[in-house]
């Protein structure tokens, strides 16, 4: 029953996520984004959450901090936005589109995945289709999707304060 859930609170993000950027291509004067800057968002976000996980993976420093789980969840978060923003501009802000075509990839989700932090990462900057692969890399660093939508309300709180601030 999990899985149904998660198309409901995936749903709620997209529609939040449409909202959000709706909202910033009018604060910023802009018609739209493109796909070169989605693409660069992405692998900007994907570089920050990879320097979270660092402490798990950095081998030559003695003085790495060890991995801080709730700023893994916040970076993942932010690679959530960048990457619903891609979902919605490849579909035309077809939401019921997006949630039909990943319907597979929400109902395994959590039932467990294989392989190493570099491949999902980079199957999520890479790939043209990126829900998936994002899901995966959810769910190998061990976060429920409850914790991604609860982070993900919390940070779309703080985006609309950073546009009203003119962040």
């Amino acid at each position: 029953m999990e899985n149904l859930n998660i198309k409901g609170k995936l749903r709620e993000m997209f529609t939040m996520q449409k909202d959000l950027n709706e909202n910033i291509l009018k604060e910023f004067g802009e018609d739209s984004m493109t796909e070169e800057k989605l693409e660069l968002a992405i692998i900007d976000e994907l570089g920050e959450l990879t320097h979270e996980c660092k402490g798990a993976w950095c081998w030559w420093k003695k003085t790495q901090p060890p991995v801080n789980r709730q700023r893994v969840l916040e970076e993942l978060v932010d690679v959530y936005h960048f990457v619903m923003t891609w979902e919605l501009y490849q579909s035309d802000n077809d939401i019921d589109f997006i949630i039909k075509e990943y319907g597979y990839y929400i109902i395994r989700f959590g039932m467990g995945v294989t392989g190493v932090l570099g491949n999902f990462i980079g199957a999520v900057a890479s790939n043209f289709e990126k829900l998936d692969a994002l899901l995966d890399l959810t769910e190998m660093l061990g976060f429920s999707f409850d914790e991604i939508y609860q982070e993900y309300l919390n940070k779309n709180k703080i985006n609309y304060e950073r546009l009203k601030n003119g962040y």
